[in-house]
């Protein structure tokens, strides 16, 4: 496996590197080429700081200028390039089966080294992070994410197995996961939410979890693995309560992304409140 990862970098960076020096290399004289404004502008430098600089400044004065935007477009072909050598590496890698697997077994053995590619990926995304970490990354090592849905600095973990519906919207540091570790036990189970969900911030969603639609997951929230919750209802402290509608008194009022009617929630408090006397 890490020959298979450095192997994907190498040929990932060949092209970007290839761009980055032929830049350096035909850059200057194809913009020099232009004339006018151009040429007078680096006569213009070079006049004004002559010997302040040594002499490649002026060589390669547009290069040196643009160096930045230029390194950001080679390391956007080198992404590119690595995702896809990351996917075709996943693809020598069975997807192993959900269920329970011990720590001396070949299936975990096997789930470690599928997650590898992804979990490593996030590592070189840098400054593309807000816009590749969002959704791009997930979707490409195949999560199931539906329209206008926005993972806001959510973790998402086995995406294979995580299915998201449309006009979603996950908070930041929620957690999203179809496996779990327990003891010396691994735990795999398809994680599915429905349309119109938000899930608060922090929340943590665990396997074989399944969300239904228009429900609102409270933030610091765990959804225990294998639970079911029902559509239109709002889970808080482990409990699932239904969502009020209608033109109602209320102090707070939520309103849905691709709902028909806004959502009104007279006084959430009291539904914390209410589960706290039940208990």
């Amino acid at each position: 496996m890490a020959l298979s990862i450095l192997i994907s970098m190498a040929i990932a960076s060949i092209i970007p590197v290839f761009m980055f020096f032929y830049a350096l290399q035909n850059l200057d004289p194809v913009i020099n080429g232009f004339g006018w404004p151009f040429q007078d502008i680096q006569a213009f430098v070079e006049i004004q700081f002559a010997g302040a600089f040594p002499q490649f400044v002026y060589e390669k004065f547009w290069f040196l200028i643009l160096v930045v935007p230029i390194g950001l477009v080679c390391y956007t072909v080198f992404l590119t390039v690595l995702v896809a050598m990351f996917k075709l590496s996943r693809l020598a890698i069975p997807m192993v089966d959900e269920g329970y697997y011990t720590r001396d077994s070949d299936e975990w053995l096997i789930y470690e080294f599928r997650e590898t590619y992804y979990a490593l990926l996030r590592h070189f995304i840098w400054l593309f992070a807000p816009y590749i970490d969002g959704r791009v990354r997930q979707v490409q090592f195949g999560a199931k994410i539906g329209k206008d849905t926005v993972l806001g600095n959510s973790l998402v973990f086995t995406p294979e197995r995580v299915e998201i519906g449309r006009n979603c919207y996950t908070g930041y540091g929620a957690i999203i996961s179809a496996h779990v570790f327990e003891g010396n036990s691994l735990y795999l189970k398809k994680v599915k939410i429905g349309d119109n969900v938000t899930v608060g911030g922090y929340a943590i969603i665990m396997p074989g979890a399944e969300i239904g639609d228009n429900a609102v997951i409270g933030a610091n929230s765990v959804v225990p693995k294998n639970r079911k919750i029902q559509a239109g209802t709002i889970w808080v402290s482990g409990r699932a309560t239904p969502l009020r509608r209608g033109d109602v008194e209320s102090t707070s009022e939520v309103t849905f992304h691709g709902m028909a009617d806004p959502v009104q929630i007279r006084n959430v408090e009291d539904h914390v409140d209410a589960l706290n006397e039940d208990d």
